[in-house]
């Protein structure tokens, strides 16, 4: 058997340590626990990566509350930056949650919170956050812009990127408030059983000066159907991922609808730009 030399990690400057146990969870987080058991100062590096992005359902949603009773709240504060929370879990548990974890700039929110009736309302839990990414059903979007005062507002400020979904067999005619995203370049929808029309599409497009993606999606099935053109490059039509793991795939440096509509963008301009050159020769 071929023997490898061997290199005493101790050896090495503890900047260096770090960096290599990071790497080495953020390339397999199944790791992490694992690698926590290796020394108490590893154990200080790893776990803060293991909670900075954090996914709940119903499975694991207790789990995480008994671990959110056993540390400080700070920690979660500091550490956890793109959370989701699945339909499964209890609006109860996701307002305990939101509470504690408030320096999230991610945040997949797809609990049917309105349905509780809880006597926190929603925008106390989001319009305090300083979010980059959201992800949230339409009634609990409309919900959120409608109550929330443009004086104590943060969630909106930086906001980039947002997935709108519809639960409901509805027509999104017009998505207001959009033109109070100052900074949204991408926008997506999932649509069920309707698609936009021509007039509201134009709309989200006048209303979002900075929009460089608007991506439409669809199940497979719709997708077959005759889709409408749009002029307009940003204008894509996907099909509906699985919703959990494309939220974390680009927390992962991997490719997700974002990714995919920004390649689909290039195509089409690359085609309108080759369209007169190939004419011409």
């Amino acid at each position: 058997m071929q023997s490898y030399p061997t290199f005493p990690l101790n050896d090495l400057p503890a900047e260096l340590q770090r960096e290599i146990f990071s790497m080495a969870t953020s390339n397999q987080l199944s790791c992490a626990l694992r690698l926590s058991l290796v020394a108490r100062r590893v154990h200080e590096w790893v776990q803060p990566l293991v909670y900075e992005i954090v996914t709940l359902g119903a499975d694991d949603t207790a789990l995480f509350l008994r671990t959110m009773d056993s540390k400080p709240s700070e920690f979660f504060a500091t550490h956890v930056k793109q959370l989701c929370l699945a339909v499964s879990v209890n609006p109860e548990d996701a307002a305990r949650i939101l509470a504690v974890c408030t320096g999230v700039i991610g945040l997949a929110f797809w609990v049917d919170y309105l349905a509780a009736a809880s006597d926190v309302p929603l925008s106390a839990l989001i319009t305090s956050l300083s979010l980059r990414r959201l992800s949230i059903e339409f009634t609990h979007y409309l919900d959120l812009c409608e109550i929330s005062k443009p004086s104590s507002v943060n969630w909106r400020v930086k906001l980039t990127h947002l997935h709108v979904i519809f639960w409901a067999d509805e027509e999104p005619a017009f998505i207001p408030h959009l033109e109070c995203l100052s900074c949204l370049t991408h926008f997506s929808l999932r649509l069920r059983y309707r698609q936009l029309t021509e007039g509201s599409i134009s709309a989200i497009l006048a209303s979002c000066k900075s929009l460089r993606i608007l991506a439409i999606l669809l199940d497979e099935l719709d997708l077959m159907q005759d889709l409408a053109k749009f002029e307009d490059k940003r204008v894509v039509f996907m099909p509906y991922p699985d919703a959990v793991q494309d939220w974390e795939a680009s927390l992962r440096g991997l490719p997700d609808i974002w990714s995919r509509a920004e390649e689909m963008v290039r195509g089409h301009e690359g085609s309108s730009q080759r369209g007169p050159a190939a004419h011409m020769m």
